[in-house]
């Protein structure tokens, strides 16, 4: 089984929803290739070898209860091929707390997504705190954004694994995904992933085959995937990279067949497994 752990809300114009401070974005990645229906997006993840996706609502501005609707609804017209998770922006403090509450009791979500930089915030700062809290208390994963960003008016490092460290000290037995495995400080999330087992690193919105490019920054996750790691890791697309493409480059990988089987669907199926009972 194959499960891409990361795909984004289908948009048919995702150009076209860019908010300003992530326009860079049209200049790097080609979205018009990631623009799709929900019919377009099932029949991509087929055509991919694709079982399940993890749908991660995705807030980088506007109002993420509409997200978290549409994720939702998704999920319930196609529950044996979506896992939604909800996004809130931490610094609407109480407001974002009852959004995780309703997304959750309600709306049926079963993780959240959060983006520290899309609220200028660090991944330890205390407004996440009471955010963590009740993932914990409900028993769901919490999927948070590390590494770079490419917005020209915000310092990336508001996606330093490092801050990913003191939230697993602080919550203890917290599922965490480390999302796009924070390049560039890839040795970091090793570090917080050899140090927390409930810390899970993931590759959403890389091409496999720069996973495995030399002195592209990522050989340090290859070396520790192919042992200490191999439970902790997940493949995720972000919808940034075509399914079909991604799922090719990442059986091109250098990793034992065990180990690979564990990264495209293994361990995130045991993932969902803890949390959907």
């Amino acid at each position: 089984m194959i499960i891409d752990f990361r795909v984004q809300v289908p948009k048919p114009d995702r150009v076209g929803t860019r908010t300003d401070y992530m326009k860079r974005y049209l200049d790097i990645f080609d979205l018009s290739a990631v623009s799709y229906s929900l019919p377009q997006l099932l029949s991509l993840l087929d055509a991919a070898g694709i079982d399940r996706a993890v749908m991660q609502a995705e807030w980088s501005s506007g109002d993420y209860r509409e997200e978290n609707d549409q994720v939702a609804e998704i999920a319930r017209k196609h529950p044996d091929r979506f896992v939604g998770f909800a996004s809130v922006n931490a610094s609407d403090g109480l407001i974002a707390v009852n959004e995780l509450k309703r997304s959750v009791e309600t709306l049926g979500l079963r993780g959240l997504n959060v983006q520290p930089f899309a609220s200028r915030l660090y991944a330890n700062d205390k407004k996440f705190y009471p955010l963590y809290y009740k993932c914990l208390e409900y028993g769901i994963p919490v999927a948070i954004h590390t590494g770079i960003n490419y917005s020209n008016d915000r310092t990336i490092d508001y996606g330093r694994p490092i801050y990913v460290d003191e939230v697993a000290c602080d919550f203890p037995g917290l599922k965490i995904i480390m999302n796009h495995g924070g390049w560039p400080w890839v040795h970091e999330s090793v570090a917080i992933a050899r140090k927390h087992r409930s810390v899970y690193i993931e590759i959403g919105g890389i091409a496999p085959k720069y996973v495995a490019a030399e002195n592209a920054g990522w050989d340090i996750l290859l070396r520790f995937a192919n042992n200490l790691l191999q439970d902790q890791i997940l493949f995720a697309t972000d919808s940034m990279i075509p399914f079909d493409r991604a799922v090719n480059e990442a059986k091109s990988l250098p990793l034992k067949p065990e180990v690979l089987a564990k990264f495209l669907g293994g361990n995130a199926q045991e993932l969902i497994r803890s949390f959907s009972k």
